[in-house]
């Protein structure tokens, strides 16, 4: 088995205690996956959250033994999804996050949310939740001595397109604040997605400067990492682990500089690489394709970024490529200036 999940192993937490004390660069983080568990359940029970029906907080709520798929992965979001109703809830979901960086030694993090949602809860304009968010996150940040820029993630689907244009006003009703460094394109890769959403990426790119990132080739799908790349004129690519069974593929992302955002725990709980495969880590620095290590969703796993970057040794990651991380972290950040 390559590069397992399993806890306690003494030669693990060994490797993982010396990694602790290195600085680190976040480029792949969910805000609600994110969020510690003990926290979750206090919103809940704060909010009188009423859970959907089967959902049990016991079972469902972590993510820390191999799915039977993404889908399965994903059951969490079925109660991340109705929380914070509260403006006060949403400072205490990101003082806990930032803490939580923190401790994994975490400098500087970009971090993702899907601001509509927010604004559904809260009963606000998207213009209103995103400030909220904004507000919410510098705070924490600050207090925590921590540099974070936002992404605004939008989801698949039919309506893909009104999501990005509605995010976009939003940004731009705030006068295009340099808290909001990106754009992010995630869910079911088997969704499709309208026609016009890549151009209208490529249009926000050019026009505002901000970075782009897509979940592609998570779930094997080598066709959406090309189509990220191609149409959607991606910085980064999320996950992309289909890439690295395709030469060819791997050959332009490393001629094109595009950076690959590995997060070695969540690709072998979705499944996205099996436990009897090797990670395309390796795969990746053969064909020079740059990389950075994320956590994705670390409160979900109960680990965090030193845990995952303590794992990439074992798939294959070397000593000398874990002590160049943080300066790759900063080269393909999309956060400015950053020393």
């Amino acid at each position: 088995m390559q590069g397992g999940v399993s806890r306690g192993n003494e030669a693990e937490q060994g490797k993982a205690k010396a990694a602790s004390a290195r600085d680190r660069g976040e480029l792949h983080v969910h805000l609600n996956g994110a969020i510690p568990a003990p926290i979750i359940r206090e919103i809940l029970a704060d909010e009188a959250t009423e859970l959907p029906p089967g959902f049990l907080i016991e079972r469902d709520l972590l993510r820390n033994t191999p799915c039977q798929s993404l889908a399965s992965y994903l059951t969490p979001w079925q109660a991340l999804r109705l929380f914070p109703k509260k403006r006060e809830n949403l400072d205490r979901i990101s003082s806990a996050v930032f803490a939580g960086f923190v401790e994994n030694g975490v400098r500087f993090v970009e971090l993702r949310s899907s601001v509509l949602y927010l604004a559904h809860l809260q009963n606000c304009s998207p213009t209103q939740a995103l400030e909220y968010l904004i507000e919410s996150t510098r705070h924490a940040a600050h207090c925590h001595g921590i540099r974070r820029g936002l992404i605004l993630t939008v989801t698949r689907g039919d309506y893909g397109a009104v999501c990005l244009s509605t995010l976009l006003q939003a940004y731009q009703d705030l006068g295009e604040p340099k808290d909001v460094v990106g754009l992010d394109l995630a869910g079911d890769e088997e969704i499709a997605y309208p026609s016009e959403l890549p151009s209208l990426f490529r249009k926000a790119k050019d026009r505002f400067g901000l970075g782009v990132t897509i979940h592609a080739g998570e779930t094997g799908r080598v066709e959406n990492v090309r189509a990220a790349v191609e149409l959607f004129g991606a910085d980064r690519i999320g996950h992309g682990t289909a890439a690295g069974k395709d030469p060819h593929l791997l050959d332009k992302l490393g001629k094109q500089d595009i950076c690959i955002e590995v997060c070695p725990i969540s690709n072998r709980l979705t499944g996205a690489v099996p436990f009897d495969e090797a990670h395309p880590l390796q795969e990746f620095r053969r064909f020079g394709v740059p990389f950075v290590i994320c956590s994705d969703n670390p409160a979900i796993h109960q680990r965090g970024l030193v845990d995952d970057q303590t794992i990439a040794l074992d798939e294959g990651l070397t000593a000398s490529d874990l002590d160049q991380q943080y300066e790759v972290a900063k080269r393909y950040s999309f956060i400015r200036d950053l020393d």
